[in-house]
């Protein structure tokens, strides 16, 4: 029994010093939306509209908002990816969040708070490796058929009772398994800004996953730069024209 010990051991030690590269670091849990409706895409401009209340930009007489800015501003809702069908429901939705919450919309940035919306996607390559933790998962299988068999001798019913309630739990920890693991291979990433000439006010992004054949909807071929907020806009400055005769 010693022997067989040693050998499995120096098994072991043998596998380990014949990597050539680090073992991968195993990352802590995390949770990130996928986007397959036009609720999903919804979910988003209600997080922004909530996040603009909590911040306090979206201020009223009632409300004085941030030191140095007005107590009344509409909002104008600049869209830098003008042909992401993404960005284009985010903002639609976005409006409509602001009119019900009361806040004027602005239909020129000048003297408005200006929220930027832009987004962009990575399309990853195949997965290196199955997802999901496939032996904890078999591990677990196990243990009702290794808890009845134990348990026996046990009468029809109690047997039935056991696998049935055994089949419920394990089902619904197979379906929650399968719900949690992402099987998408491409993200987007939006984001939305409100800046001035010399600050950055507000900055919301978070990245969602995204099917690759989705990305159309997500993509841009025009990205426009974002606008600062508050400001007014500048005069022409003059210019004296002549006349030849």
């Amino acid at each position: 029994m010693r022997s067989s010990s040693r050998l499995f051991a120096a098994a072991i030690v043998g596998v380990l010093a014949g990597c050539n590269q680090p073992a991968v670091s195993p990352k802590p849990p995390a949770f990130q939306s996928s986007e397959s409706t036009v609720r999903d895409w919804n979910d988003v401009a209600d997080g922004i509209a909530a996040q603009l209340t909590t911040s306090g930009l979206l201020a009223s007489t009632a409300q004085p908002g941030l030191a140095g800015q007005p107590a009344t501003r509409p909002v104008f809702i600049h869209v830098q990816a003008p042909d992401s069908a993404f960005i284009q429901q985010v903002a639609t939705r976005l409006e409509s969040d602001l009119l019900q919450g009361g806040t004027e919309l602005a239909r020129t940035p000048t003297g408005a708070t200006v929220v930027n919306l832009d987004v962009n996607f990575v399309r990853w390559g195949p997965r290196d490796k199955p997802p999901g933790p496939a032996g904890t998962i078999a591990a677990v299988s196990a243990i009702p058929g290794i808890v009845i068999g134990t348990s026996a001798p046990m009468s029809t019913w109690v047997a039935a009772d056991a696998a049935a309630f055994t089949a419920l739990g394990m089902g619904a920890f197979y379906d929650l398994v399968i719900a949690a693991t992402p099987t998408m291979n491409a993200e987007a990433v939006w984001d939305a800004t409100i800046v001035t000439n010399d600050r950055v006010v507000m900055k919301l992004q978070a990245p969602v996953y995204i099917r690759a054949a989705d990305i159309p909807l997500y993509a841009k071929a025009t990205s426009l730069r974002p606008i600062a907020s508050w400001t007014t806009a500048a005069p022409l400055p003059s210019r004296r024209l002549r006349y030849d005769p």
